[in-house]
């Protein structure tokens, strides 16, 4: 892996101190400059979780995907800068108490100080832009306020979004001493690609993270939220592959 590449990629500058401000640093350009998508999938073209062929795709194509590639990618970067992360799996919480397919959702944890923090840059326009502590502690980002919860009664732990005086769940997970590896998480990434449960292989998923919000495309939806403003805009089908380009910079 070319390190440097992979800053100028994210547009990140390179520091030899390792400590939250720069860890913070990083994911804040990972997930402005990387988008969430799942163009691959839907063309029906295998994931690799190889390091080399994620740099390839995501460093050097310049090219998005979605949550094990991308933060696969960037346990690697991690690895390479000194930092000591590991890979942790979760289970997305859909709504309206069904969860999605157990641990099919890939992320980071990365101890520091001793601190260990919850980092995501795979979660779609829903990524948070700065790490969070397992300790419980709220974290105020431009576009809410994250934590992770642990229920002590269930030995889960939460990921949390506070929305309207409420705290949502995105996500919940094991505890972190049961760490995962790419072979443990590969299955799973091929029943994501190729089940006929799994939304990833009918629908555009498209998502990026902005300054002040994200835009999303899902299906032929296109969600834009700028701060507290949201809108939702349907699109016609010779539509979506100029609106693709537009925001998200590839093409379909």
């Amino acid at each position: 892996m070319d390190t440097q590449k992979y800053l100028e990629r994210i547009q990140a500058q390179s520091q030899s101190e390792l400590n939250l401000a720069y860890l913070s640093h990083l994911q804040k350009q990972h997930v402005l400059n990387v988008h969430f998508e799942n163009l691959d999938i839907l063309a029906r073209k295998p994931l690799s979780l190889r390091e080399e062929d994620l740099y390839q795709k995501i460093v050097h194509a310049e090219k998005g995907g979605v949550c094990y590639e991308l933060n696969g990618i960037f346990y690697f970067l991690l690895k390479e800068l000194g930092f000591e992360p590991y890979l942790m799996a979760g289970t997305v919480y859909v709504g309206n108490g069904v969860w999605a397919l157990e641990n099919a959702h890939m992320f980071n944890i990365v101890p520091l100080d001793n601190k260990s923090y919850l980092v995501d840059v795979g979660f779609g326009g829903n990524s948070p832009r700065i790490p969070v502590p397992l300790s419980g502690d709220e974290v105020v980002d431009s576009d809410g306020i994250y934590r992770v919860y642990k229920d002590e009664s269930e030995s889960l732990y939460y990921m949390q979004k506070k929305t309207d005086e409420e705290w949502e769940t995105q996500y919940r997970f094991e505890e972190p001493y049961n760490h995962w590896s790419f072979e443990k998480i590969h299955p799973i990434c091929v029943l994501t690609e190729t089940s006929p449960e799994s939304m990833f292989n009918k629908v555009y998923f498209l998502s990026r993270v902005t300054e002040m919000g994200r835009i999303t495309l899902l299906g032929n939806t296109l969600i834009i939220v700028n701060g507290k403003d949201k809108t939702k805009e349907k699109l016609e089908e010779h539509e979506i592959d100029e609106t693709v380009r537009r925001y998200f910079h590839f093409s379909i």
